[in-house]
């Protein structure tokens, strides 16, 4: 299953592999990580499973259950989210102003297209599109900022939303509405950037884009809503 990606090592593999096994719920928060059965599903020996594991408690996604007892996935609680949320407003809001004098039309005219399409994915109920779209959006900005140590803070951050309950809620209008409403959100930020606002750019994504509101009604990583 993974092994087209022939331009990966091992510990990628075996590390792409449980993440997507994260985020599709597979292996759930509290649950035991059977190195064993990772071993004979991607015939591989023990070292990449073991460094991928080590790779993802780094990351903050699994952590060490006992001594000598193997890895669970690890809940992250709303908590954690606020704080999390917090941290990448700021990033994101520097990101934004670095970017203003830095990007070009064609960097905004795709900012608009990809907030249509995103329209469009909600209209048409496709949430996965929705959300890649959406990252799309944040990275425009996030590259033009010139400063790679940014980009991949914010990475990062953002990889540790890994199951995301809105996923389980894709008949659910609330979700709809409120996806609507953020998406309303990513074009004041294409406002803002034409502008060359960088204080409003900067104070919308920090107070409001990225308010701890959002994550209460959106996504709660690792627990059900």
């Amino acid at each position: 299953m993974l092994l087209n990606y022939k331009y990966k090592s091992l510990k990628e593999l075996v590390y792409a592999y449980l993440y997507e096994k994260i985020n599709q719920g597979a292996i759930k928060p509290n649950e035991k990580i059977n190195e064993n059965l990772i071993c004979e599903d991607l015939q591989v020996s023990r070292t990449p499973v073991r460094e991928a594991l080590i790779q993802l408690e780094d990351e903050g996604y699994i952590k060490k259950r006992m001594p000598r007892r193997g890895f669970i996935v690890r809940e992250v609680g709303l908590e954690k989210i606020r704080e999390i949320y917090e941290i990448i407003g700021c990033l994101e809001g520097l990101a934004a102003s670095l970017a203003i004098d830095r990007m070009t039309g064609k960097d905004i005219i795709l900012l608009e297209t990809l907030v249509e399409k995103m329209n469009e994915a909600i209209k048409n109920r496709k949430l996965h599109e929705y959300f890649k779209l959406q990252r799309n959006f944040h990275n425009v900005y996030i590259s033009a900022s010139g400063s790679e140590e940014l980009y991949n803070m914010l990475l990062s951050l953002k990889k540790r939303f890994v199951k995301k309950a809105y996923f389980t809620r894709e008949n659910d209008q609330e979700l709809y509405t409120a996806l609507k409403r953020f998406n309303d959100g990513h074009k004041q930020i294409v406002n803002l950037i034409k502008k060359s606002d960088k204080k409003g750019v900067d104070d919308y994504l920090k107070e409001v884009h990225w308010n701890f509101r959002n994550a209460e009604i959106v996504v709660s990583p690792f627990e059900p809503s």
